[in-house]
């Protein structure tokens, strides 16, 4: 639940009441994959990645396919138009929840993000790159958790975000994320994604990002 949904249903709770049971009754027919794809379609339309990048896994969980994730994305083409299509396909892609185009490949490189010792331990340091912005979280001697800084539910950048420690909180809607893990803690952080991990080595004392 957003905060605004919190202040909603504080302020007004008879009307934030029937908003909800409203919602919860005209569902109630529909099977969890229909209801989540449909969710895709109304997500890309209203141009929300914080929604899409909640439903869409779902959409997977529940038995869809990436064709068909990709299909409601297609569907909200005549609401939503081709930027916002695009967006989402972006999106979506950076999820790894659509499928491959024929004779595609993953570009293959290795990044040396610095030396491991040069991160400070337990503390949030941001790495500026051209191809976007890197959070590593140094969490010993020789490891650490290194993410995309943005956010999981808008395009605001983690690195501008409020540094907690072993928290970050991002500016744009206050959500707060667990650097150790990458888990959203909240405010009311079920179903909420976490922050993308990249997959890193260490070699020879330098911490390597490995796309």
């Amino acid at each position: 639940m957003s905060k605004a949904l919190r202040y909603l249903g504080a302020v007004r709770p008879e009307a934030a009441g029937h908003l909800l049971g409203f919602y919860k009754h005209s569902v109630k027919a529909l099977d969890d994959k229909t209801r989540f794809l449909i969710q895709i379609v109304t997500k890309v339309a209203v141009g929300t990645e914080r929604g899409l990048r909640q439903y869409a896994p779902k959409a997977l969980k529940a038995g869809a396919s990436k064709e068909e994730i990709l299909d409601a994305v297609m569907m909200a083409f005549p609401a939503s138009g081709l930027n916002k299509l695009l967006d989402a396909i972006e999106v979506l892609r950076d999820l790894d929840l659509l499928p491959e185009a024929p004779g595609e490949q993953k570009e293959v490189g290795d990044h040396v993000l610095g030396v491991i010792t040069s991160f400070p331990m337990n503390k949030m340091t941001c790495v500026h790159r051209p191809d976007g912005d890197l959070i590593v979280f140094r969490t010993g001697p020789e490891t650490a958790k290194v993410y995309l800084s943005r956010c999981p539910h808008s395009k605001t950048t983690l690195c501008k975000g409020v540094d907690h420690g072993d928290r970050v909180e991002c500016r744009m809607h206050n959500w707060v994320f667990d650097l150790a893990s990458g888990r959203c803690l909240g405010p009311d952080p079920e179903g909420k994604a976490g922050l993308i991990e990249c997959k890193v080595r260490v070699e020879g004392g330098r911490l390597i990002r490995v796309d």
